[in-house]
């Protein structure tokens, strides 16, 4: 039986047959275990201290508990004292009252308006005391905590300076290697470059985004056994109806019956409201993964999730035998207007939960869903014990290409996660926060093909080897540029009159420089101009106004800025930051980039450059 090996993770073929279990009892460790010892191997690279790391975190804490129960007491004198003043401005009003009552409405006796105030003002003092007591006390309560706070930011200091070598050595794609270790089905690469490009678009027919309303934000190629496929991060833009609405006040007098004969006038006043309807840019991001494969190359469909996913037995029932009868009206109607082109399968809960109806080569579709390929994909669907994401992806297929929208991944931050988000003083928190993210990684992408790896024709389909013989002509993809372009800061591009909340940044490649591609990134965007429009409505006062509606007209604009993108020689960030500044690189930078735009990614390079 053949074996799938990635380093010390082997796997029999037989696994892949069942991809929901064989997540729940393998892969999920498999990931794990292999992001607890990436991170040791790490430690180990960064000579971090871990026990000096503890014990000063340790003893920072104890600094911040310490701060934490003094301010409590700090907060306890702060409260007694505002108390003690509240009673101070009593004392004053009990001093000031009886001598007012006797003297002037003459409502209590002379004994009283002389015993009071003298009680009055004994308190007073007594109170000036207890807050200058307070006062005190609130002084060395903040000289004790401005001690604990010094001692508290050395210890931290000294954390994290432990843990300095190995925050650095973070980087945003740090589980890619996790992801390609562990599977025996994916592989995923470190940048999506020409050749993977030359090899989607040439043998399956895919096509970078070309449009004016769509950026590349972020690009992840690889493949599943061969079969190549790149997960697409877009920023896109379109224009929606916006209402605007406008408002004014009127007012009028009329002469009204006062019930005994007679008139009055009274004063009435409305609020007109008016609305423009105008058209406003509208921005939202999409993730979409696109999958090569020449299995069933004539065939199409499209499915989107049920809702019914999550049914338990009995709805599911009800749902399917109601899909079942409409169904069954579809299939009498096509033999009806002669398309006798759709036969449905056996298998009802397929049908239902799948909800492929579109497709247009039964052949080729009973080719691709075997029955043991319709088991896994309701078992994917139902995931009655919430293994993974259930029922929440699309799924086109358009010939040999497969397109798959799933919303955990639409929704993830983890694709391009930023190091920041690992990176921590204490050792232990940084662990944590390393193998969460290793973990939820390779989780989100997993399921993310799952549906493709469902399918056991696709992993069998084995593609015919593709030369690559350099035509592309390009060191770096457009959407690799694109993608680039997206992490510098959008104020480098944008065009100076841009009012529309985001840009859409696409690359367009100029020429070779050596190791460096020069490209033109043209910012895409929208001008407002303010308007006013006057609608006439009718008032109250049996007269139409002109009611003043406010709002803006949208106008595209762009603007072109030069823009550089290369392959660096170091296979990280620190390495890469210690020796750009210096060599061929210092030389380069100091030509063409724009101080401080230099931005590294996988392995790639970027800057804003000179006009």
């Amino acid at each position: 039986m053949e074996t799938f090996t990635k380093d010390e993770t082997t796997f029999q073929d037989s696994d892949l047959l069942e991809p929901l279990s064989f997540y729940k009892h393998q892969l999920k460790d498999a990931f794990h275990d292999n992001g607890e010892e990436y991170f040791k191997k790490l430690t180990e690279r960064a000579g971090t201290d871990v026990e000096a790391n503890r014990e000063a975190c340790k003893k920072y804490y104890a600094e911040c508990n310490t701060i934490s129960s003094l301010n409590k007491q700090l907060g306890g004198s702060k409260g007694l004292r505002g108390f003690f003043i509240f009673l101070i401005v009593l004392c004053a009003i009990a001093i000031i009252l009886p001598i007012v009552l006797t003297f002037v409405v003459k409502a209590f006796p002379l004994l009283v308006s002389i015993l009071v105030p003298v009680a009055g003002a004994a308190g007073i003092v007594g109170l000036i005391f207890g807050i200058r007591s307070q006062n005190k006390k609130i002084k060395s309560l903040n000289e004790i905590i401005a001690q604990h706070q010094k001692k508290a930011n050395e210890h931290k200091a000294k954390a994290e300076e432990t843990m300095a070598s190995l925050n650095a050595l973070f980087e945003s794609n740090m589980a890619v290697h996790l992801m390609s270790k562990t599977t025996p089905v994916v592989d995923l690469d470190r940048e999506f470059d020409p050749e993977k490009y030359s090899y989607l678009h040439d043998k399956y027919g895919y096509e970078t985004t070309n449009k004016n309303n769509e950026s590349i934000l972020f690009v992840q190629s690889g493949n599943i056994l061969g079969n190549p496929f790149i997960i697409e991060r877009t920023y896109n833009q379109n224009m929606v109806n916006h209402t605007y609405t406008g408002t004014l006040t009127i007012s009028w007098t009329e002469r009204v019956s006062d019930g005994k004969g007679g008139y009055r006038t009274v004063y009435r006043t409305q609020t007109l409201t008016a609305h423009v309807t105008a058209p406003v840019p509208n921005y939202w991001i999409k993730t979409t993964l696109v999958y090569g494969n020449g299995a069933a190359p004539d065939l199409s469909f499209s499915r989107s999730p049920t809702g019914h996913g999550n049914d338990d037995d009995k709805e599911l029932e009800k749902y399917v035998k109601k899909f079942d009868k409409e169904l069954d009206k579809k299939v009498a109607k096509d033999l009806k207007d002669g398309k006798a082109s759709f036969t449905r399968l056996h298998n009802e809960e397929f049908e239902a939960l799948f909800n492929a109806l579109d497709r247009d080569n039964e052949t080729q579709f009973r080719l691709l869903f075997t029955p043991l390929a319709q088991k896994n994909m309701v078992n994917l669907i139902r995931d009655k014990e919430n293994i993974g994401y259930g029922d929440d992806f699309s799924f086109r297929k358009r010939k040999q290409l497969n397109y798959i929208g799933a919303s955990h991944l639409n929704t993830s931050d983890l694709l391009d996660y930023p190091p920041s988000k690992i990176r921590h003083f204490d050792y232990d928190v940084c662990h944590k926060n390393f193998i969460s993210y290793c973990d939820s990684y390779c989780k989100q992408i997993y399921f993310a093909l799952a549906p493709l790896i469902s399918i056991p024709l696709y992993q069998q389909y084995k593609t015919r080897e593709y030369i690559y013989d350099g035509k592309f002509g390009h060191n770096v993809t457009q959407a690799e540029a694109e993608s680039a372009a997206n992490n510098h800061d959008w104020s480098l591009f944008k065009h100076p009159a841009t009012r529309s909340v985001g840009i859409i940044l696409k690359s367009r490649f100029e020429k070779v420089n050596n190791t460096v591609d020069d490209c033109i990134i043209t910012a895409h965007s929208f001008s407002g101009t303010d308007r006013v429009t006057y609608v006439s409505v009718y008032g109250g006062d049996g007269k139409y106004h002109q009611v003043p509606v406010h709002w803006v007209e949208y106008n595209p604009i762009s603007k072109d800025t030069r823009f550089a993108i290369g392959r660096a020689n170091e296979d990280n960030w620190p390495e890469f930051n210690k020796n750009y500044g210096s060599g061929s690189y210092k030389d380069l930078l100091s030509r063409y980039s724009i101080a401080d735009t230099v931005v590294y990614r996988k392995g790639l390079y970027s800057f804003v450059k000179k006009d």
